[in-house]
């Protein structure tokens, strides 16, 4: 499964560290936030990334996964990484940056509350 690391990590029991799954302690929760924080405050966007093996005498061969109404365990999954990738702005955000600064607005940049820069 793949999304917002927070959310991702909110799922999670264990973290996969050198090939082995080990439980998802504090320390190794504030090891997660400090590198989503330092990808994040590259200005890149971050994925979280977790895995789970589903049983298979729950979910023999052939099961319809249904993830509207979910059919399936999201809980106690498997942390397996971080994955962050440049996400340059769109062609119009300089344009739009441009008109909130003459109408005194103060921009702040990216999706992470604590990495707003002030761009003016």
């Amino acid at each position: 499964m793949k999304g917002a690391p927070e959310r991702i990590l909110d799922v999670c029991s264990t973290i996969l560290i050198q090939g082995k799954e080990q439980p998802l302690d504090d320390e190794l929760k504030e090891a997660f936030q400090n590198a989503y924080l330092e990808l994040g405050g590259l200005g890149e966007r971050v994925l979280g990334f977790c895995h789970y093996y589903f049983p298979e005498e729950l979910h023999p061969k052939g099961f319809a996964f249904d993830t509207e109404d979910l059919n399936f365990s999201t809980e106690n999954l498997c942390f397996v990484g971080l994955m962050s990738m440049i996400d340059p702005p769109r062609a119009a955000v300089p344009d739009a940056v441009g008109k909130c600064r003459s109408a005194g607005i103060k921009v702040r940049g990216g999706p992470y509350r604590d990495h707003g820069r002030d761009h003016s």
